[in-house]
């Protein structure tokens, strides 16, 4: 399929409403695109925005590769590159592809390169909102939602190309942000534009699977994250989600890749290796994540990350 970079094509508008506005101003080439995000996302990090689950991305340097959990989001690239590393696998996406994240999963991410004069931008947009949740409803209320054939090992994560809806509905959405008016009258319909472009893409398998009408494991997935530190069995997680220890077990390494005890170890471990980066002693980091054993957390931390904990402590503080 041919590769389609993100350079925004004209829109025909009815010059009766939206022109009106002033919202278009004929093609949007992607300077205009960079442009806008500069202005509303000026400092490295992210920067949220009025529109409900919306944030901007900007980074200045390099990060290197560091544990995250990826909530249940969709991520777009204006400028740069970023990788991130998931069931063994390395998924790198830019300015003609995104992600898409279905939901809560462990990562390890970086971004190889970054700077002051030519940051890595983009965006980033929650699944979890209730336009979202509308869109998907009103979409498989039809029975005609045509999306794209469910791609090969697909998962919880996966990446795809950018299409020229997706394209067109991300540089609406865009506009909004420098028109307060038309931002109150408009976000909810832009928003929902997005989500049914993204619903009809290669990624709409993916986020079907886990937002449609059997959310089965994303309530298994949010009662795991919601009781962390707690002690968790494989049968008590089935019972959430409404299925037999076995179907619930298949299903869940199918979008996971990992078994549900290896997803929990990974979760926990990532959480505890974000704390320490951010400056928590080991022990307290252990205790948040539920660890009794000091010397069973060292030991599976040194295994998840080539190095023990306080050498990690160190390397994160350099």
């Amino acid at each position: 399929m041919r590769r389609i970079r993100l350079s925004f094509l004209p829109i025909p508008v009815d010059p009766s409403t939206e022109a009106a506005a002033g919202l278009y101003a004929g093609c949007m080439s992607k300077s205009d695109v960079r442009d806008l995000l500069s202005r509303h996302a000026p400092a490295h990090g992210t920067a949220p925005t009025s529109i409900d689950g919306l944030e901007l991305i900007r980074v200045t340097a390099p990060l290197p590769t560091v544990p995250s959990i990826y909530p249940a989001s969709m991520c777009f690239l204006v400028d740069g590159t970023k990788r991130v590393y998931f069931g063994g696998e390395c998924l790198t996406y830019g300015d003609d592809s995104f992600l898409c994240c279905a939901m809560p999963l462990p990562v390890e991410a970086e971004v190889p390169q970054a700077s002051v004069d030519e940051p890595v931008l983009g965006l980033l947009l929650s699944l979890e909102t209730p336009a979202m949740t509308e869109t998907l409803i009103a979409s498989e209320a039809t029975g005609q939602l045509d999306i794209e054939p469910e791609p090969t090992g697909a998962r919880g994560l996966v990446v795809a190309d950018l299409d020229v809806p997706i394209t067109d509905a991300v540089w609406r959405l865009l506009q909004l942000l420098d028109d307060p008016c038309a931002r109150q009258v408009l976000a909810p319909s832009r928003l929902r534009e997005l989500y049914f472009a993204l619903l009809r893409s290669k990624a709409g398998s993916t986020i079907r699977r886990t937002f449609g009408a059997s959310r089965d494991l994303g309530r298994a997935f949010a009662f795991l994250h919601a009781h962390l530190a707690e002690p968790i069995s494989v049968d008590e997680l089935a019972r959430v989600a409404g299925m037999s220890k076995a179907v619930f077990h298949r299903r869940f390494k199918a979008v996971t890749t990992l078994s549900p005890l290896q997803f929990m170890k990974a979760v926990r471990l990532n959480n505890a290796a974000a704390m320490i980066a951010s400056g928590m002693n080991v022990a307290e980091a252990a205790h948040q994540v539920g660890y009794v054993s000091a010397s069973q957390f060292s030991r599976e931390f040194s295994r998840q990350y080539g190095m023990p904990p306080r050498q990690w402590a160190s390397t994160a503080a350099a």
